[in-house]
């Protein structure tokens, strides 16, 4: 049996390991995540095995490094979004989505999101409400699993001076529908905006440009 080690101070033990993920070479890679749950729990396993479980002081210690970890893969989950902030959405995200609205019905209840603050909502309806205009005026064709950013650069072929706020306001659905950061009130106010002044545009249609099948994008459905 080994020697037992002298029981570590819970303080001294959250440093180590905040410390620890301050590291540069860290992101929120997959590969990474499980690299840290791994090792985390390999190191808790030497200090556990290190303390005599007679002592209830050290039995304590136990009880208390163990909250630590659980808190820090909680925080690392979270911070990489495979833990969703606690309020989710309560409108559909899909392009898609049944029954199908009107464009003008979902500015409108893009509006009624923003007013009542529920900024993620009135982020997800105002593109959901572009999207359609340009569906309804056959600008653009919505496909089965058609991302935000895919449906952000389609419509910039008939836009071309609108790209830049277009591919924003893909990035800002992608935040308010899938990460664990909610949109900002400015970012579902410019998305509808941004959809209003679109429904009022005539389309630039002098290109030749092909529409893309597959344009860069994050992999999230609209």
């Amino acid at each position: 049996m080994n020697p037992a080690a002298p029981p570590q101070d819970p303080d001294e033990a959250r440093a180590r390991i905040l410390e620890e993920l301050s590291k540069a070479e860290y992101d929120d890679s997959p590969g990474f995540i499980q690299w840290l749950l791994g090792a985390l729990e390999h190191w808790l396993m030497e200090v556990l095995d290190g303390i005599d479980g007679s002592s209830t002081a050290q039995a304590g210690i136990a009880v208390l490094l163990v909250l630590v970890l659980a808190a820090v893969i909680f925080l690392v989950l979270r911070r990489t979004g495979l833990i969703r902030r606690s309020h989710a959405l309560s409108v559909a995200a899909q392009l898609d989505a049944e029954p199908v609205a009107g464009a003008a019905q979902l500015r409108r209840a893009a509006r009624e999101a923003n007013e009542a603050g529920r900024s993620d909502d009135g982020t997800v309806l105002a593109l959901r409400a572009l999207v359609r205009d340009l569906e309804e005026r056959t600008l653009l064709e919505v496909t089965a699993g058609m991302t935000a950013h895919e449906a952000a650069h389609r419509a910039a072929h008939s836009f071309p001076e609108l790209r830049g706020r277009l591919l924003r306001g893909a990035d800002a659905f992608d935040t308010a529908a899938y990460s664990h950061r909610p949109a900002t009130a400015k970012q579902a106010d410019d998305l509808l905006r941004l959809a209003e002044y679109l429904a009022e545009s005539a389309p630039d249609l002098s290109g030749t440009e092909p529409a893309e099948a597959h344009a860069p994008g994050t992999g999230a459905d609209a």
